[in-house]
């Protein structure tokens, strides 16, 4: 069945053959370009952990344990690097049945219903449909139903109610329907822009985009009455779970992610050289970068601009010691505090991320100069050859950081890879290894002249500035979303949907707008048909 938008396109083209309308390809399309493949997902160990106490809200669930999560290009849910294991799947074996032993010790809390007084079907059915409905994001089929409640009964003279049950919830905690997002669509109604996606899977996509976990009560409520099929009922549950503390938290995690400072609160730097560092001062630096990205996104519906540029920050009394600013009446209470916009502007110099692209004891301007290129400009350098690893050599730590890498932008063999990261990594020099301000190197003197793009300019703040302005750093920022939304490596094929995002999101449009865009759109609500389907 064709859409209303695409047959209304299609009737006005046939009038026009018939000379009695004029006829344009559609452009700007509101829906965007049609869906690329999206495969099927994992829960991520964060998404298992969230999913679980969802579905069991009040009980005190055992410690889970799993392999880590392979981190790619910064993100922790890209399905190509979600490889089974055995270790994984005992893990989830155990996982599953500490839960289950957890959940079903008092069967009648648990389905609210006595089965001594009601028996075991009266009490299991309807809270086993309720619980299905959530674990598979979708209502069961009888087919499920009828297996389900055939184990339940299975051994019941001789195994007791409460180990029976805890063997169902083991089982569907197990199953390929909980742990993975099978994503079919509904075949019967596939249209020009692709196979849209059922109201459930709909649900499931949108709430583990904003959420990191299974959809909510509200949410479900929306795809089981097929009002989620609408797009504008998509948006309004969209703007609705924006406003969530969890939503807001996860939408935060993409952004820690993509600059890799999620790990920021873990971080050590050598003692020796940085005495005052410690692992309360590193959480600070976490818990600024947090702050901060809260207020800008959700309090201020702020832009890819303010994030670069914003010329104020979060700090407690020990931080804003730290970063030389006035200090709060209450050291204890985070509040918002002005920058010194010559020094310091926006994320790109916030001490988390500093003091991760660092080394435990200097700088890092190859590593600072390679984030810019790769994270915030979607540009990539080739890793360093077998002929540069057999000549390296110590580097003179005697002379300022610039003078150590001009031996290597005079070097034919590394100067193609220099010429790129120097001009991006050294004018971070006024950093130091924990993100302190410097204005000498040892009382060397600092250049932080930089280049970008044939623009030149000195210091962070300066690139700062550039950086909000050039497209290519949008076009990245854009695509980091749809890594993060779609759980996948961007291909080419993906580019016409982010140039059709691109084409309304500037350095001044609140990114908030930028995921209302995203999950209205046919890539968002459609899969991709089927090889060689019509």
């Amino acid at each position: 069945m064709a859409s209303p938008r695409r047959s209304v396109a299609a009737t006005l083209c046939a009038l026009s053959a018939l000379g009695l309308v004029a006829c344009a390809q559609e452009k700007g399309d509101a829906s965007g370009p049609p869906p690329t493949r999206v495969p099927i997902r994992r829960l991520t160990n964060a998404e298992y952990m969230a999913s679980v106490a969802d579905l069991f809200p009040g009980y005190e669930l055992p410690e889970m344990h799993f392999v880590p999560d392979p981190k790619v290009l910064g993100f922790l849910n890209l399905s190509s690097s979600q490889t089974g294991s055995l270790v994984r799947m005992e893990q989830y074996e155990s996982t599953a049945f500490g839960i289950a032993q957890t959940v079903t010790a008092d069967p009648t809390t648990l389905t609210g219903c006595d089965a001594d007084l009601q028996g075991e079907g009266t009490c299991v059915g309807p809270w086993l449909a309720d619980f299905g409905k959530r674990a598979y994001r979708r209502p069961l089929t009888a087919a499920e139903t009828d297996s389900l409640m055939v184990l339940l009964a299975q051994d019941a003279e001789t195994v007791t109610y409460p180990t029976r049950l805890a063997k169902v919830v083991q089982v569907m905690l197990l199953s390929p329907k909980f742990l993975f997002r099978p994503e079919m669509g509904d075949r019967t109604q596939q249209v020009a822009q692709g196979i849209p996606l059922t109201s459930w899977e709909m649900a499931t996509r949108l709430s583990y985009f904003m959420t990191g976990s299974l959809p909510d009560a509200e949410l479900s409520a929306a795809a089981e009455s097929g009002a989620l099929m609408k797009a504008d009922e998509l948006v309004k549950q969209t703007r609705r779970l924006m406003k969530l503390p969890r939503a807001q938290t996860n939408l935060v995690k993409f952004h820690l992610q993509w600059l890799g400072t999620d790990t920021a609160a873990a971080l050590g730097k050598s003692e020796k050289i940085f005495p005052d560092f410690n692992p309360l001062l590193a959480y600070y630096f976490a818990k600024e970068t947090d702050t901060f990205l809260r207020d800008t996104l959700f309090e201020r519906n702020g832009t890819f601009a303010e994030l670069l540029l914003s010329d104020h920050t979060y700090v407690n009394g020990p931080l804003a010691k730290y970063y030389g600013l006035p200090e709060p009446a209450d050291p204890t209470k985070w509040v918002r505090t002005p920058l010194d916009t010559s020094k310091r502007v926006g994320l790109l110099t916030q001490a988390s991320l500093l003091a991760t692209l660092a080394k435990d004891d200097r700088t890092d301007p190859i590593r600072r100069g390679k984030f810019v290129l790769n994270q915030i400009l979607c540009r990539q350098v080739n890793p360093p050859s077998p002929e540069i690893v057999a000549m390296f050599k110590p580097l003179n730590l005697d002379v300022t950081a610039r003078e150590q890498l001009t031996e290597h932008r005079d070097n034919p063999v590394c100067s193609s890879c220099h010429y790129l990261l120097d001009p991006l990594g050294l004018p971070f020099e006024h950093y130091d290894a924990i993100g302190r301000w410097r204005d000498d190197d040892r009382g060397m003197p600092i250049d932080a002249s930089g280049e970008i793009d044939g623009q030149t300019f000195s210091g962070v703040p300066e690139m700062a500035h550039l950086i909000a302005d050039i497209p290519t750093a949008r076009s990245c920022y854009v695509a980091e979303w749809l890594r993060f939304a779609e759980g996948k490596l961007n291909s080419d094929a993906d580019q016409a949907y982010i140039d059709w995002l691109m084409s309304g999101f500037s350095r001044n449009t609140p990114i908030a707008d930028l995921v209302i865009t995203m999950v209205g759109s046919d890539t968002f609500r459609y899969l991709a048909p089927a090889a060689g389907a019509p």
